[in-house]
């Protein structure tokens, strides 16, 4: 018994001499891989966070980029876009970004503000009023130093997105004329021009997170909100503000960017990529979104319980004239340089 212990040990040893040699496991050197998995192990994966609908300008923007980025990298790197505030609202996907728990947003200039007052030169009503204007001052000198100031908060600004023009969209009764503004709840995003231009109207301006508007106005916590088209339409907002102003008092933009410190980690190549897709989508995305609220508005016009009210000259230079101040407390109180840029850009 002892020596067939013995025998049955050597064998046993033996056997696994004899594998680990066949499958190299005593080896020092590299096991050998093919070139594809090679260039999975180099893949680069941005993770986009927004807060809008996917049928939006900002929405099918990130899918373009995210496409276009795939293609020009051969499938190097891959853009996950996260949609309709699936990871982060409005108010946590910045502190996300800083924190590297994603690598790209697109908030709107507005949510900016508190940390970059400049930025509030955007929020300004009634300067930019045509579509031409709106892309020379998004894709302008001003543009670029607004993403500049991103820095100083250690983030890479890319570039900026449109979404075209605000109306003003209410529940019980239509925002026509200035007298009508009064004591009405309405619902803004964070800026002080924003809520300074509200004061000034008469109305009640209130911050709310673009993520609890719904909520907030299925409870009538709001009365009104300054929104685009698009959004109005795509977050069926409408269904509960049927009486939309077509007022184009102001625009809504996106600011995309990315986590600094991933972005100095990637090498030459991507980056260039990255700026290249951005820069080639640069028209198509103008004029998608002018189609797009084109497309929503129509859409609007259908239903029965909604009613689109055009705003006529004379209501719109009352507006205008209960608004003039705004534009003096931005030079003086804030950058009266930037501002002399903005004029000078919608007047080229």
């Amino acid at each position: 018994m002892k020596y067939f212990l013995t025998g049955s040990f050597l064998t046993i040893i033996i056997l696994i001499g004899i594998f680990g040699y066949r499958q190299s496991i005593f080896s020092n050197e590299t096991l050998p891989y093919d070139d594809e998995q090679k260039d999975l192990n180099r893949q680069i994966t941005i993770h986009f966070s927004h807060v809008v609908a996917e049928n939006t300008p900002k929405g099918m923007a990130a899918e373009k980029f995210a496409q276009l980025v795939e293609q020009k990298s051969n499938g190097r790197v891959i853009v996950q876009v996260y949609p309709n505030g699936m990871l982060y609202n409005d108010e946590t996907e910045f502190e996300a970004l800083q924190d590297g728990e994603i690598q790209m947003i697109a908030p709107t200039n507005s949510k900016m503000t508190s940390l970059l007052p400049d930025w509030q030169i955007l929020d300004l009503p009634y300067i930019i009023e045509t579509q031409d204007q709106l892309k020379n001052v998004l894709h302008g000198d001003l543009s670029q130093q607004l993403l500049a100031e991103l820095k100083s908060i250690n983030v890479k600004g890319l570039t900026f997105w449109s979404n075209g023009f605000k109306q003003i969209a209410a529940s019980s009764s239509p925002i026509i004329e200035v007298d009508q503004f009064q004591n009405k709840r309405i619902r803004m995003m964070p800026s002080d021009i924003l809520e300074k231009q509200f004061t000034l109207l008469g109305a009640e301006p209130v911050s709310i997170s673009f993520s609890d508007v719904f909520y907030e106005l299925q409870n009538n916590i709001v009365d009104a909100q300054e929104n685009t088209i698009s959004n109005i339409y795509s977050k069926q907002f409408h269904t509960m503000e049927n009486n939309i102003t077509l007022s184009n008092h102001g625009i809504l933009c996106y600011a995309v960017m990315i986590n600094e410190q991933f972005w100095n980690d990637l090498d030459p190549e991507v980056q260039k990529i990255i700026v290249d897709s951005l820069d080639e989508m640069k028209d198509w995305q103008h004029d998608f979104a002018i189609e797009l609220n084109k497309n929503d508005l129509k859409y609007l016009s259908e239903y029965e319980n909604v009613t689109l009210y055009e705003l006529d000259e004379t209501n719109k230079k009352e507006w205008k004239e209960k608004l003039e101040p705004l534009y003096d407390y931005y030079s003086s109180n804030v950058n009266e340089e930037y501002f002399t840029e903005l004029l000078q850009e919608v007047n080229k």
